[in-house]
């Protein structure tokens, strides 16, 4: 199996994981029409349809690329994961508009952005945008 499938199996043991945990939630009651578990079971569901998906392109794929440039990386992989885990680990101690620049920032120097000008502005507008949106537009104070 390639590389690739190893990662969406991964993926995939952990949204069946997740999903788990979110079926703990409690119920819905007469005053809730959805209710606390329905937005991160959308999200589950479909991680675990696109995995599934793609591990389906993946068996049936018969073109054999091993050409550098298209070349998986899993050390990358496992970096941005632990980087990620740390980002959730670290939201206890520190606001998480300072964990979250410092996210998108590692996260991009991790994939090759060279740019300062674009690390800088592309991880200041997009925590500038969550801020916006959930502090000041849905009243949502973290």
């Amino acid at each position: 199996m390639k590389k690739e499938g190893f990662v969406n199996v991964i993926l995939l043991i952990f949204s069946f994981f997740m999903l788990y945990m979110v079926n703990q939630l409690p119920a819905t009651n007469a005053t809730q029409e959805l209710g606390p578990g329905f937005f991160p079971k959308l999200i589950l569901y479909a991680i675990i349809a696109f995995n599934i998906l793609q591990l389906l392109i993946l068996f049936f794929s018969k073109k054999q690329d091993d050409s550098s440039e298209s070349e998986f990386r899993f050390g990358r992989f496992l970096i941005m994961t632990g980087i990620m885990a740390a980002y959730v680990f670290s939201l206890y101690f520190i606001d998480y508009k300072i964990g979250t620049f410092l996210l998108i920032f590692s996260l991009m120097v991790l994939l090759g952005v060279k740019s300062y000008k674009m690390l800088f502005s592309v991880t200041v507008l997009s925590v500038g945008a969550i801020y916006l949106l959930f502090e000041i537009v849905l009243n949502v104070h973290i």
